[in-house]
C-alpha cells in the first residue's frame, strides 16, 4: 500500500495553468501510483484525476465567512480501492463538533477500503496558519462573528495547549479533540491522518509554544508519525517560496503521516519528495511525502 500527503500549493484544474498542470503530471506519473492520497490546498481536481481516483474534496470556509479558492482532499486509487463514508469522530465538547461542522475543509476525513476488505479511516488535514481562537477576541470586538457565537461563553482550556506560550488555539487542537473522540489507539483501528500542520519543532527554539506538545498528543492517542519513524528525526518538507528566503534551505518539517499501531507495524519506507526527479519535487513549496507499507 503507497500512501501519499502533498500540500500542492493551490493547484487546479485549469489545462491552462502550466505550474498546476506540472503538479498534477507529477502527481499522476509516480509509480507506483498512490493507493491513498491526502491532498492540501488544492484549487481544483482534473479529470485526469478524477477518472483513476475516488475523490473526496471539500473547499475551505473561512472563519470571517465564505469559502476559500483552496481546499482538502482525500483521494483513493478506483481500481483497488472504494470510498465508504465520513470517519466516525466526535469530540466531548460541542464547540469542537460545531467548529467543524461550521468550518469544513480544513479536516477531511473518509473511510476507505481495499478489495482485501482492509478499511482505512484517512483524515486530510490542513491547520491553516492563523489561530482559531485567541485572548485577543475576548479583549476585542468580534471579527468573525459566526465563530465567536460558537465560542461565547465556552472555555477552550481543555482543548488548547497547555505550553506556558501558546495564548492561542489552532486546528491542530480542533483535530485532536475529534480524533480524541475515536478509537484510535484500540490497536485494532486503521487510521491515517496526514497532512499540512502548519507545525514544527523547531518553532519551540526560542520558547515553549507548544509544537511538542501536539505530536506527544498524538502519539498518546497511538497516532505515530511515519516520517519521525523511519528517519529517527524531523525531517524538513517545507521551503519558503517568496522573497529572499526562497533561496534558503528547506529546515521545517510541516507536513507528516500519523498513523495507528497496526498500519505503523507494516510502514516499509518512507520517500520526501515522492520519489520524483530533482526537478520535480519542489514543484509546491511543501515536498510529496510517500510512505509505503507493506
Amino acid at each position: 500500500m503507497r500512501v501519499l500527503t502533498w500540500n500542492m500549493n493551490k493547484a487546479s484544474s485549469s489545462p491552462w495553468a502550466k505550474s498546476s498542470a506540472k503538479k498534477w503530471k507529477s502527481f499522476l506519473e509516480m509509480s507506483p501510483s498512490p493507493d491513498i492520497a491526502m491532498l492540501q490546498e488544492v484549487n481544483g481536481v482534473p479529470d485526469a484525476v478524477s477518472e483513476r481516483y475516488h475523490v473526496e474534496y471539500v473547499k475551505a470556509s473561512w472563519l470571517g465567512g465564505g469559502k476559500a479558492k483552496f481546499g482538502t482532499a482525500v483521494l483513493a486509487r478506483k481500481s483497488d480501492w472504494t470510498m465508504g463514508p465520513e470517519v466516525a469522530w466526535k469530540s466531548e465538547h460541542d464547540w469542537v463538533n460545531r467548529i467543524q461542522e461550521r468550518f469544513p475543509g480544513w479536516l477531511v476525513g473518509r473511510q476507505v477500503e481495499n478489495r482485501s476488505g482492509d478499511r482505512y479511516m484517512a483524515v486530510s488535514v490542513h491547520s491553516p496558519a492563523w489561530p482559531v481562537w485567541s485572548k485577543t477576541y475576548e479583549e476585542a470586538p468580534c471579527k468573525f462573528p459566526a465563530l465567536c457565537e460558537i465560542l461565547d461563553g465556552v472555555d477552550v482550556t481543555p482543548v488548547k495547549l497547555k505550553a506556558p506560550y501558546q495564548r492561542y488555539l489552532w486546528f491542530t487542537e480542533i483535530l485532536w479533540s475529534l480524533l480524541k473522540g475515536a478509537t484510535t489507539g484500540d490497536g485494532a483501528s486503521k487510521w491515517i491522518v496526514a497532512g499540512d500542520f502548519n507545525s514544527s519543532v523547531l518553532f519551540d527554539e526560542s520558547r515553549n509554544t507548544g509544537n511538542g506538545e501536539i505530536i506527544d498528543r498524538l502519539n498518546a492517542l497511538g497516532l505515530f508519525d511515519c516520517v519521525f519513524r523511519h528517519h529517527r528525526k524531523h525531517e524538513p518538507t517545507y521551503r519558503a517560496f517568496r522573497g529572499r528566503k526562497r533561496k534558503q534551505p528547506p529546515v521545517h518539517q510541516l507536513d507528516y503521516v500519523y498513523v495507528s499501531a497496526p498500519v505503523l507495524a507494516r510502514l516499509r519506507d518512507v520517500a520526501l519528495g515522492g520519489g520524483l526527479p530533482e526537478e520535480d519535487k519542489w514543484r509546491s513549496d511543501h515536498l510529496p511525502v510517500v510512505c509505503d507499507f507493506r
